[in-house]
């Protein structure tokens, strides 16, 4: 058994209904002896009258669409804000100054994080690496999570600083707390 919504079947039947009555109007235009061109007037000042007739229905239906589109796109701005901002966050004030602990114990200088991506690169770790240049100007990198102390601790910076992860849980996260902040009230 197909299942259809409540909204669809309506519109069908509305539709259907709509049809009956064009075909219904048409037979009685031709039966009574108007001409094509007085039936033609006719079914399109029906028509008129019957777009009319549904234009705030579907005014209501984009508009619907559009206040779900944009809650859609303040969601996704705010996933995206939230979720660069931890990882910049956690760059500054934990990996920066570990970093940088690291290279001044062994005569490098830190000039900044390969962060961490999904896919796999020979630049990149999935904890990301530190990146260092030493005297002779040459760049060396260096993984993060062997300089974390703690490995609960690496793994929660290593996620903080996936960025591609965080987004789709923070968009999961902030839409969740979006629509239990709209049933509180109503």
């Amino acid at each position: 058994m197909d299942f259809v919504p409540d909204d669809k079947r309506i519109e069908d039947q509305a539709r259907e209904a709509l049809i009956a009555d064009m075909k219904n109007r048409l037979e009685q235009a031709q039966t009574s002896g108007q001409s094509p061109e007085q039936i033609q007037r006719e079914a399109a000042a029906y028509a008129k009258v019957e777009a009319r007739r549904q234009a705030p229905q579907i005014v209501a239906k984009a508009r619907s669409w559009w206040f779900g589109f944009r809650r859609f796109l303040i969601v996704g701005a705010l996933a995206s804000g939230f979720s660069i901002g931890m990882a910049l966050f956690v760059e500054h004030r934990y990996v920066a100054p570990l970093c940088e602990q690291y290279g001044t114990q062994h005569g490098l200088l830190y000039r900044g994080i390969y962060y961490p991506v999904m896919g796999s690169s020979s630049t990149t770790s999935s904890s990301g690496r530190c990146i260092f240049v030493d005297s002779a100007e040459r760049r060396k990198t260096f993984p993060l999570a062997k300089l974390v102390p703690n490995a609960a601790i690496a793994l929660l910076v290593s996620f903080a600083l996936d960025i591609e992860a965080t987004i789709p849980i923070s968009f999961i996260l902030i839409a969740l707390i979006a629509v239990a902040i709209g049933r509180l009230r109503q």
